[in-house]
């Protein structure tokens, strides 16, 4: 290893550990200095990406993710976390391919499969929606958010016994849920 990859390979450490401490600015500038001598170095791209997502920088945040993508088309963590800025941005088409991509990488990859599922809802698609919550069920049936979200979503639709039962379930399974207690009395 050479003098300048010792050097290379520190900022990027120190990026991480910056963003992993929340000390943005700081991270930032390793991430920079990383890419200086390896302009298509992943883990830095991505970082960048974070940042930029975090501070609302959405347009930044889906330049970085997409040079990020370029290098390594395959990283479900990384096309999920492009889904949300695309999302973000309005391009739910972006989006939409951004999580089905992430979810072929890693059909288990449980935040890609919620944010499909939201996304969904949210354009209007109730039965992919719904076919994603089922999706998510099947392998986490304990999964209390998604329990909420099917069961309010029962209740938008006035299906009230689904509803009901759903919600008893997350008692169950989370006996001090303010949500579900609330949506039963």
């Amino acid at each position: 290893m050479s003098r300048n990859d010792i050097t290379t390979e520190v900022f990027l450490l120190e990026g991480t550990r910056h963003l992993q401490n929340g000390e943005f600015q700081q991270a930032r500038e390793s991430y920079e200095r990383t890419l200086r001598p390896e302009p298509e170095n992943l883990e830095a791209l991505y970082g960048l990406g974070i940042i930029s997502q975090y501070h609302g920088k959405y347009e930044d945040a889906r330049t970085f993710f997409e040079r990020a993508i370029a290098v390594h088309e395959m990283s479900a963590p990384l096309l999920n976390s492009h889904g949300v800025v695309a999302a973000r941005l309005g391009d739910t088409s972006s989006a939409r391919q951004s999580f089905q991509k992430a979810l072929t990488c890693d059909p288990h990859f449980l935040e890609a499969r919620k944010n499909l599922a939201d996304l969904f809802i949210e354009t209007g698609d109730y039965k992919n929606g719904i076919q994603e919550y089922k999706e998510i069920l099947k392998n986490h049936p304990d999964d209390v958010e998604t329990l909420l979200t099917v069961a309010n979503l029962y209740a938008e639709i006035n299906d009230q016994p689904s509803a009901r039962f759903i919600f008893e379930k997350i008692l169950e399974l989370d006996p001090g849920n303010a949500l579900a207690k609330a949506k039963l009395s």
